[in-house]
């Protein structure tokens, strides 16, 4: 800096601060004017020390975040994206099943039996052939109820094969009913509680346990069904002449996302997209 400037302590002095805020992304046109006055010298010192750093985050040995900042007021898009897993997720060939264990106890029990087959609408005859499936959900009291449902199956003669009603209190093959679906969503969707935050409310005010695994995956199985609901909702704000949107950095698996939301008076709609740069749709 001395041999650029020579014995000016005072334009020296100019330049380095000038080259500093530089380095913070502060620079202002007048600092830019007054570089320039300086000479080439000046400014072909400030253009290699901004390439330098440049080059630096690039590589990832530096990073614009400062170090002593906390990680929760780091904006997310300013954070780096973590690292993708190599390795195949889930259990290795060969390991073992888990099913959730039945429930110490049974609260009440149902019987389930169908008038006539549900597809042709024969005549039914009568079989001793049952099946049993427990399901546990909340009632009218937040209190855990588990439910032992006797479902006939009989034999339809017309079409050759047995039938068994339907129980509509749980989705197909789940043992956890509606309600407890619909208010550990509420939990970690409305409220922002954690998954483990929820599991832990479960053992501790119910009594029964749920996994992680568990609860993403009855999750996963509600926004299926709620998906046209969601659809319909996109359909008229697409198709809206006036549309406020607004957007902030999301987090999905570790990778930086961005959350919309768009909005006029009559409609909301949200929605996740990898990219800040909305198109046509």
């Amino acid at each position: 800096m001395c041999a650029v400037m020579g014995t000016d302590a005072t334009r020296t002095a100019t330049v380095e601060a000038i080259l500093e805020r530089a380095l913070r992304g502060d620079l202002s046109e007048a600092d830019a004017c007054r570089l320039y006055d300086f000479g080439p010298e000046a400014v072909t010192l400030v253009m290699l020390a901004l390439a330098r750093q440049v080059a630096r985050q690039q590589a990832g040995s530096s990073s614009p975040i400062d170090p002593a900042t906390p990680s929760g007021q780091v904006p997310v898009y300013l954070k780096p994206s973590a690292k993708k897993r190599r390795k195949r997720p889930g259990a290795k060939p060969g390991h073992p099943g888990t099913r959730r264990s039945p429930p110490d106890k049974i609260d009440r029990k149902e019987v389930h039996r169908l008038e006539r087959c549900p597809q042709c609408d024969g005549q039914l005859q009568r079989s001793s052939r049952i099946r049993t499936r427990l399901i546990e959900d909340l009632l009218d009291v937040y209190e855990l109820t588990v439910t032992e449902h006797i479902i006939h199956r009989d034999y339809c003669p017309t079409c050759k094969k047995h039938v068994e009603p339907v129980v509509p209190d749980a989705l197909p093959r789940c043992a956890i009913g509606h309600n407890l679906v619909a208010l550990t969503s509420w939990f970690h969707y409305g409220l922002g509680i954690t998954i483990s935050q929820v599991a832990s409310i479960l053992q501790y005010h119910l009594h029964t346990k749920l996994t992680p695994g568990g609860l993403v995956a009855m999750w996963l199985r509600l926004a299926w069904i709620l998906e046209p609901g969601y659809d319909e909702i996109g359909r008229p704000a697409r198709a809206s002449a006036v549309l406020h949107a607004d957007e902030t950095g999301w987090r999905v698996e570790g990778q930086t996302c961005w959350l919309w939301c768009f909005a006029n008076a009559q409609t909301c709609y949200y929605m996740i997209d990898g990219t800040r740069l909305m198109g046509d749709d």
